[in-house]
């Protein structure tokens, strides 16, 4: 059968109205009419994924309280056949190559022309892979080893991530643990992690350097 004559099965998921209804009037300049599931957290969207088939995963990082780079894994193995685009107002340079890596098959800014987004989903759907321009000159330096080294880019896992972006928020130690529920000792164990990888010696310094690490994408 012509996939063009099926529906494309299309599940959003963003903790905001109102960009669900703009991602599903946009959606609807596809040549290929869709279907939409909605929902609101990423445990909404695995409950989701068991009970239908997904072509396409509109996905945000920033779902309330919730940094949903952690569980791309989950979200791919419930739908291995899904792609899955992620949509977020989040930094392209500090999360885009980790979505990726994660299972993602492509990110878009929210800041980005309507224009654009289509062309990131038709991308995507077409079995490739979808970043800007500019990220995707960057992952081609890298990959062929002439990515410039940038001292003060460490690695961190999506956990320290978590809780790097938690710490920027201005939340204690105490609210973290309980926003990821993980132990208090877990989060400090981050927390000191962060410290080492920052270089920051106290936690007024995290928390400026989680500041400008999250808000700069270094």
């Amino acid at each position: 059968m012509d996939d063009r004559l099926t529906p494309l099965e299309v599940l959003i998921v963003d903790d905001h109205d109102v960009v669900r209804v703009g991602v599903r009037q946009l959606l609807g300049q596809l040549p290929r009419a869709c279907r939409f599931r909605e929902v609101a957290s990423v445990r909404e969207a695995l409950d989701a994924l068991q009970q239908a088939r997904t072509d396409l995963l509109m996905l945000d990082l920033g779902l309330g309280d919730e940094l949903a780079l952690g569980s791309l894994p989950r979200l791919r193995e419930a739908a291995p056949g899904a792609r899955i685009l992620v949509l977020t107002s989040m930094p392209e340079a500090l999360y885009a190559e980790r979505c990726l890596r994660s299972g993602a098959d492509g990110f878009v800014a929210k800041s980005s022309l309507s224009s654009t987004l289509i062309e990131a989903v038709q991308t995507v759907l077409a079995g490739q892979i979808w970043v800007s321009p500019e990220q995707r000159d960057t992952l081609l330096r890298r990959a062929a080893g002439r990515g410039a080294v940038v001292a003060d880019r460490p690695e961190l896992s999506a956990r320290e991530l978590e809780v790097l972006r938690l710490v920027a928020a201005g939340r204690s130690t105490r609210e973290i643990a309980e926003q990821l529920n993980r132990s208090v000792k877990t989060v400090e164990t981050h927390k000191q992690s962060l410290k080492v990888k920052l270089g920051a010696d106290s936690p007024a310094m995290l928390l400026r350097k989680a500041m400008a690490f999250v808000g700069e994408g270094h």
